[in-house]
């Protein structure tokens, strides 16, 4: 359907990328601030076009366009980095360039003159436009876009003069990267299945379709292109990491990483593009091929700011802020709560008292309607269960005992189901009278919290609701089901808005069934619904400070929620919200005494020495000495009573770091467990980059007072996104105000650093680095280098990883990061953490899949699909797999080797726990060509310098933390001795690794009494269709992911 575009929209656009730039020139002008240049001259997925004569080219370099003529030398910016103009395309007059951009923080089309003038923004919208092509007669411009939101990309034409827009496609398939024949009478376009080009079609206006390539088994096809004659389509054609230019079907070109952008026919016979980090020029002919050279410099600013003080030897009483789902008794008079590993049972006013006891860890309290009964979830039974206290009489009873984990239970208003979800994203019911099971929902990716109807007929949850397959983000809406039949309903709260998280925020049903709660732009609303979920009206809002997890009262009139660590009491209808104190505290642990370790080799992380037969004395959590050993001094420390260890025969290594987690994607079905896997294999300290806020704060409070047993943990919150979104811990943000309470939450919950992520512009990427280095003390980090790097952004966290974009500035298809981004990290102080995704290392070591560790403390079922990983390194060809680790490694290599910064991590639990990180460090050393040293530093002193507190981290030093690991072996000679862990000691606390898995390897998990289950059929809803194709679970997982 045509659209015509209001004439205004220029000028706002116009005034918005000035005010862009003014703030980041505003950002850049503290006189703390470094200032570096750096020139660079190759690219990574860099992008070109060229004018009607040939004569001038303008690239995409690094998310910026630059002009540089047809014979090479210095590149001349053109555009703001805010702008984050993409795929520039000349147009045949010469008049204008078009581009994709996302300044707005949605993608659309926008024109300028090739001086970099008259910036113009073409269309608008909530839908992605993308991958302009000017039409030959440059009165209109072919783009891809989801706009028509019926689940695909199609291909649309604008009218360059008044903006109209016409769709010429409306498959169900994924219609994109557009190029017009000649004539201009069709538009060849990319169809396939999500991102995977399968075929090269062609349309004209009538909608006549015909396909002109087909992809080979195992390929993927992008950025068609047709010569001036319209004799020859060129394409790019991408299968086991080569990317190779094909003309009419054959290679045309002798480069092996070509980028996936159009080629630009020069003329019939002659074509310009880019590929191995360059922009090259193909003569078909003679087969020849040429470089045009070029150079471009980056400022860097890079302000100085003054870092959060971490006290680690302060044992004062600290109040609780991690306070994690708590619920309102249906009488309005006690809350129950989690905090510090336990649930607490509070009465308003009152103090809270201990429900549950570790070392297991309970979640996820449900009042019964009646008020007499809570249901909740522990890992004490093995895995996570469902029980149910009677908070009369104290009695309890496990009503779940099956293969997996249950959690998040809700009780349907009779009392005599339980609705509870599994570590799938299932839905089932549960029939406490009979023991019955009934799956009533597929699984899902990452769904929120069951709620009941008023009359037990529904379920309302918070679940994904994906745009397209090519691009994973879409809007968390409110699901309802039909608990009889299954079928189910979306709807969104509001149009183009998001539930703020997938968790504990909603949709929550009123008792009286008149009304859903949830939160959407971290604030309070209420919406009417009819008895079966649908809106009756629109949502209003009724609180305007940040909120999360919301419960009624039992008459439906008040609502408890948390705002930034604080219980609140709000009226149904809004007003003044009321504090409920809760008088929480707890202190951090710190052994007392003195513990002298004898260990026969020590390496203190600083260098590649090993010092020998030492004796390390640690007073308290600190390093008292390192010292030489002294069989007497042994002797009179035993004859005092201090404690002694003999670790002779082992190796004293620091701690090693996980610098890249999100543990609580994964952390409700791993409970207690997780920690103690972490330990087990030597990790002492993990750095969240993004979870549900309350949970990572319970974390760092229970793993710092000993309540439960698990690393040094330094949390976040949720990453701050943009208006669409993938996964439950990310916050959809659409408004200025919205940012802003985003982060008053992370300073309020103490942040230890603040993540941006994939769909944020950024222009409030710049805001949230500034208010984080100003107001927090904390370092930034997202998926994107530039413009970030410029402006001050502390550390990009992939070497490349999900993208808006389809693709990454900082690696190619082919996994190569070519010498603009080595340069840049190396010498900007940006830091990068790899985190592989590879699993072709276990066949090296496919004993590592079976160690009692991970027995005992590993999930059955992630242990299912570790020993699956394991079982393809062994059985399937490995070449192209180990191609693309050893690319990231020589990446890694590079940047340490020229001074710059790089720190090993996993994005576990969506890679394995523990065993990835130390699969990284040995990729590090057999494919990046690192000593064992080296490697074992991206995991030990270095992240704890890139995360500012290496004066008490990172290294063993007197007066620094006694967090060391003792090892069989030498990791110095054999990096892969460093997963051979004996003894950890975390903050001065020793553990074995027998006392790690006491509680999951026999005692009470072994001899907990199971519950008998009958399994029902599935409701027949529960059935995937090509309608809902998102609620098939692998439909949901990234390749990298796999």
């Amino acid at each position: 359907m045509p659209l015509t575009r209001r004439s205004r929209i220029a000028a706002v656009t116009l005034a918005t990328v000035a005010a862009a730039s003014l703030g980041a020139a505003s950002l850049q002008g503290g006189s703390r601030a470094a200032v570096r240049d750096v020139t660079v001259h190759e690219g990574t997925n860099v992008a070109v076009t060229a004018s009607p004569d040939g004569r001038d080219l303008v690239l995409d370099l690094q998310g910026v366009l630059w002009s540089l003529p047809r014979g090479g030398g210095e590149a001349r910016r053109l555009t703001d980095g805010l702008l984050e103009p993409a795929r520039p395309d000349y147009s045949p007059r010469g008049d204008l360039v078009a581009f994709q951009a996302y300044a707005g923080g949605t993608f659309h089309i926008w024109t300028m003159r090739p001086d970099g003038t008259e910036v113009r923004q073409l269309t608008s919208g909530h839908g992605d436009d993308r991958e302009p092509r000017f039409s030959p007669d440059g009165t209109r411009i072919a783009f891809s876009s989801d706009r028509a939101f019926q689940g695909s990309y199609d291909v649309w034409v604008a009218d360059v003069a008044t903006g109209a827009l016409t769709r010429w496609t409306e498959a169900s398939a994924d219609e994109f990267e557009p190029a017009w024949t000649p004539d201009g009478g069709e538009i060849a376009f990319v169809s396939g299945a999500g991102s995977t080009g399968t075929a090269i079609e062609a349309v004209d206006a009538a909608g006549t379709r015909r396909t002109l390539a087909t992809a080979p088994a195992g390929a993927r096809l992008n950025s068609p292109s047709i010569s001036p004659d319209g004799a020859h389509l060129a394409w790019i054609q991408f299968a086991a990491n080569r990317s190779r230019l094909v003309v009419d079907g054959a290679p045309a070109s002798p480069f092996e990483d070509v980028f996936p952008f159009p080629a630009h026919w020069l003329s019939a016979r002659t074509l310009l593009y880019t590929a191995d980090g360059g922009i090259r020029v193909t003569d078909l002919d003679a087969g020849t091929s040429e470089q045009v050279a070029f150079q471009a410099t980056f400022r860097l600013v890079r302000p100085a700011w003054e870092r959060k003080r971490f006290d680690f030897d302060r044992t004062a009483p600290r109040r609780a802020l991690g306070i994690v789902a708590p619920a309102l008794s249906p009488d309005g008079t006690r809350v129950v709560f989690q905090a510090l590993n336990r649930l607490w049972l509070m009465d308003v006013g009152g103090a809270p008292r201990p429900l549950t006891e570790g070392p297991y860890y309970a979640q996820d309290p449900a009042w019964s309607r009646d008020g007499t009964r809570l249901a909740y979830a522990s890992d004490k039974g093995g895995t996570a269960d469902l029980y149910v206290l009677d908070v009369v009489t104290g009695a309890e009873q496990r009503v779940t005992s099956l293969p997996g984990a249950e959690v998040a239970p809700a009780w349907s208003p009779d009392g005599g189901r339980l609705a509870f979800q599994d570590q799938a994203g299932a839905t089932h019911v549960l029939d406490l009278a009979t023991g019955a099971v009934r799956q009533v929902v597929a699984p899902l990716f990452a769904p929120g919290r069951p709620s009941w109807s008023a009359d037990g007929r529904t379920l309302a949850l918070a679940a994904l609701k994906p745009y397209t397959r090519r691009f994973r983000e879409g809007t968390s809406q409110i699901l309802t089901v039909d608990v009889e039949s299954g079928a189910t309903r979306y709807q969104e709260a509001a149009p183009f808005e998001s539930l703020s998280t997938r968790g504990d925020d909603g949709p929550v049903w009123s008792p009286d069934g008149t009304a859903l709660a949830f939160v959407m732009q971290s604030t309070l609303w209420v919406m009417p619904v009819d008895a079966s979920g649908r809106a009756a009206g629109p949502a209003v809002r009724i609180t305007s400070e940040p909120t999360d997890a919301p419960t009624w009262s039992g008459d439906s009139r008040r609502l408890l929620y948390l705002s930034s660590g604080t219980l609140r009491m709000v009226a149904r209808e809004g007003g003044a919200p009321a504090t409920v104190p809760v008088e929480l505290r707890w202190r951090p642990e710190r052994p007392e005494g003195t513990v002298l370790v004898h260990a026969g080799r020590l390496w203190d992380g600083r260098g590649p020495e090993v010092q020998h037969d030492v004796d390390l004395l640690v007073a308290g959590n600190r390093i008292r000495a390192i010292l030489p050993h002294r069989a007497d001094a042994h002797a009179r420390a035993a004859a005092q009573g201090q404690r002694v260890v003999d670790a002779s025969g082992l190796t004293a290594i620091p701690g090693l770091w996980e610098s890249h987690t999100h543990e609580w994607i994964s952390g409700k079905f791993y409970g207690a467990r997780l920690g103690r896997l972490w330990l087990s294999y030597g990790v002492t300290s993990a750095h969240s980059l993004g979870d549900p806020d309350y949970r990572a704060v319970e974390t760092r409070e229970a793993y710092a007072s000993g309540a439960r047993v698990g690393p040094r943990f330094f949390a976040s919150g949720e990453a701050i996104d943009g208006e669409r979104v993938y996964y439950n811990f990310m916050r959809p943000t659409t408004t200025d105000a919205q940012l802003d309470l985003e982060l008053a939450r992370a300073k309020a919950l103490d942040y230890d650093m603040v993540k941006t992520y994939v769909r944020m512009k950024h222009e409030w990427q710049a805001k949230a680095v500034r208010f984080a280095h100003e107001e927090m003390g904390v370092w930034v980090g997202s998926h994107y280098m530039l413009p970030g790097m410029s402006y001050g952004m502390d550390g990009q966290t992939h070497v490349s990883a999900t993208t808006r974009l389809g693709f990454a500035y900082t690696r190619s298809s082919g996994g190569v990061s070519y010498g603009d981004v080595r340069a840049l990290f190396a010498r900007s102080g940006m830091f990068d953490i790899s985190t592989t995704f590879n699993s072709s290392l276990y066949a090296e070591d496919p004993a590592m899949v079976d160690d009692p560790r991970l027995l005992a403390l590993n999930t059955p079922w992630d242990q299912v699909l570790l020993r699956g990983k394991r079982d393809r390194a062994l059985t399937t060809d490995q070449t192209v797999s180990l191609e693309s680790l050893r690319r990231e490694e020589e990446t890694l290599a590079a940047v340490l080797r020229a001074g710059g910064t790089m720190l090993a991590g996993t994005d576990s639990p969506i890679d394995n726990v523990a065993t990835a990180l130390h699969l990284n460090l040995r990729a590090q050393v057999k494919l990046g060509g690192l000593a064992p040293w080296e490697a074992l530093r991206t995991a030990t002193a270095l992240p704890a310098r890139a995360f500012g507190v290496d004066a008490d981290l990172g290294t063993l030093e007197a007066g620094k933390l006694a967090d060391v690991v003792f090892v069989r072996g030498d990791p110095l000679a054999d990096v892969a001795d460093a997963a051979n862990v004996e003894l950890v000691m975390k903050n001065g606390r020793l553990h074995t690794v027998a006392e790690l898995m006491a509680p999951f390897n026999g005692g009470a998990a072994a001899s907990a009494s199971a519950v008998g289950h009958r399994r029902l059929p599935a409701a027949p809803g529960v059935a995937v269709t090509p309608a809902r194709w998102w609620h098939d679970p692998e439909a949901m997982v990234e390749e990298d992911h796999r």
